[in-house]
């Protein structure tokens, strides 16, 4: 593990794979190898990411992090069924963590369901994960709450976070637009 540890901060990550590798050949049930190697595989092989979170549950089922890279992994392959019966056990294991709760929300979301646990996972997540702003805001506005929708795009923009300002932006434009016509729409009173 420390010759992987090494070999991830001189950034030569195929050193690092063959180290974790070889921790794991000596002793299969060494959890924080086969989490590690997961890490580092799941990006090139998120299938053999998912299958050493599996091994390493088999070991302890009782590590919130091990559901949550597992949930995570799901994520990227699409099985999105998978990706939230993990991350519900991440949050299970780890009530403290909004990390599980942020990664549920954007599971149910991806779903389509857009419910009050599903808005309420996204807000709680938002006080540490600014994009779960937008998020937060889409489900509000799958349920046409807009004025509400409005002040998670606004908190989004007032934060640090830029990656999505664009998509927030056309998001609060959309909502501006959205609430004018029904503003002016003779049926509103």
């Amino acid at each position: 593990m420390e010759k992987a540890y090494k070999a991830g901060l001189r950034h030569q990550p195929e050193q690092e794979l063959e180290h974790l590798r070889k921790a794991i050949l000596i002793d299969p049930e060494y959890i924080a190898a086969r989490n590690n190697l997961g890490v580092c595989l799941l990006e090139i092989e998120p299938a053999s990411a998912i299958v050493q979170w599996e091994e390493a549950i088999k070991v302890n089922p009782h590590k919130g992090v091990l559901y949550n890279n597992l949930a995570i992994g799901y994520v990227l392959i699409r099985n999105l069924e998978g990706a939230e019966r993990a991350a519900r056990m991440a949050i299970e294991l780890d009530r403290t963590t909004n990390r599980a709760r942020a990664l549920l929300g954007l599971v149910l979301y991806e779903e389509h369901k857009y419910t009050a646990e599903t808005f309420a996972l996204l807000e709680r997540a938002s006080s540490e994960y600014d994009i779960t702003h937008v998020f937060a805001a889409r489900v509000l506005m799958e349920r046409g709450e807009f004025q509400k929708a409005r002040t998670h795009i606004q908190a989004y923009l007032s934060s640090r976070h830029t990656e999505y300002r664009k998509d927030a932006s056309e998001l609060l434009d959309f909502i501006d637009h959205s609430g004018q016509a029904r503003d002016s729409s003779p049926d509103q009173f």
